[in-house]
């Protein structure tokens, strides 16, 4: 008999689903998707919860296996046109990285970038985030996530309301940032 992996089934990503928009309400919440991923990454979980055969993404870095693709259903674009990214956090990206930010009529086309890193809530990069959805103001830790992916975040965000919105991930865990969050950065080695 054929089993089907959780993250497929829809109750499975209805439940990933609603802890995407807990996350993007209340941005630096860092939540464990363990309990819906079974023996998946959360890579695929997510991508599995948002993307459909209306929607492009882009895994230059190859993150996604391929029998995995082929489950998606989903069209593979180049960044600058896909409305996903998924990317390697531990790699450097490049300067000269496009991405869609949307227009002023649509600034709700901008892309989603999703940023898979070592670790979530302890490190040595330190993020300062404010803004809508943040009380007062949150801290969070972030391990094995290039700290140039918050300067081209920034960069890509000067003109609101267009730009991009992050999510970022570990091996079990999520957070988002959308576009409407200030985010200042630490780490040892440089300030952003």
């Amino acid at each position: 008999m054929l089993k089907i992996n959780s993250i497929w089934q829809p109750q499975t990503q209805q439940q990933i689903f609603r802890k995407l928009l807990h996350c993007f309400s209340f941005p630096g919440e860092i939540i464990s998707l363990k309990e819906h991923l079974g023996t998946d990454s959360i890579l695929v979980g997510i991508l599995a919860t948002i993307l459909d055969q209306s929607v492009t993404w882009n895994d230059d870095d190859n993150l996604v296996s391929q029998s995995d693709r082929l489950l998606l259903q989903s069209p593979l674009d180049s960044a600058k046109n896909a409305q996903y990214i998924v990317k390697n956090a531990l790699n450097t990206p490049s300067e000269n990285l496009e991405i869609n930010l949307g227009h002023l009529s649509n600034p709700e086309k901008g892309a989603t970038l999703i940023l898979r890193g070592e670790a979530m809530g302890k490190g040595n990069l330190k993020l300062h985030l404010t803004g809508p959805g943040i009380a007062n103001s949150n801290t969070i830790f972030l391990q094995g996530f290039d700290p140039n992916w918050l300067t081209l975040r920034n960069q890509w965000n000067r003109n609101f309301p267009l730009g991009v919105d992050l999510i970022l991930v570990d091996t079990e865990q999520v957070l988002a940032l959308p576009r409407t969050t200030i985010i200042s950065c630490s780490c040892p080695e440089q300030e952003i």
